[in-house]
């Protein structure tokens, strides 16, 4: 991770932290077809309390920040297990402390299916994700390879 990017995810921190909202740019296909590279969403800070299967989490992992399903919470442990939509399988269990936040809306997306964060079709997800992750993951696969060989033309 370079300094920058570094000093970026430290101030977003400090503006939840601080109770805003704030906007980020989606990167990745793991949220594929939810979410797409380039897409906007806005994020705000979440308490344990307030997590519900089904919501986007954005967590740090490796210093990196992951927006991902949350598809198991642990009231004891207060860990949690996350996947992304687009991904063949599950996260390996985080503590609930490395949760930023949760994507409150989608400001732009290419995607017809990202107004269905925060509605009901988000507990759906939790059952659905494990049938077709495999399925996106192929397709988002697909999506990546057909706009490479684009560009290149």
């Amino acid at each position: 991770m370079t300094y920058e990017l570094h000093q970026y995810h430290e101030w977003i921190d400090q503006l939840l932290e601080e109770g805003k909202t704030v906007q980020v740019t989606v990167q990745g296909m793991s949220m594929f077809p939810i979410l797409l590279p380039g897409d906007s969403v806005q994020i705000r800070r979440i308490g344990f309390d307030e997590m519900r299967p089904g919501q986007v989490l954005i967590f740090e992992r490796e210093g990196q920040w992951i927006a991902h399903r949350l598809m198991v919470k642990e009231e004891k442990s207060q860990y949690l297990t996350t996947r992304g939509d687009g991904l063949p399988r599950q996260d390996h269990p985080i503590p609930a402390t490395q949760v930023k936040g949760m994507i409150t809306g989608v400001v732009r997306s290419r995607s017809p299916f990202a107004r269905s964060i925060n509605t009901s079709a988000d507990r759906w997800m939790v059952w659905l994700t494990p049938l077709t992750g495999r399925l996106f993951w192929y397709a988002g696969r697909m999506v990546v390879w057909g706009l490479k060989r684009l560009k290149r033309l």
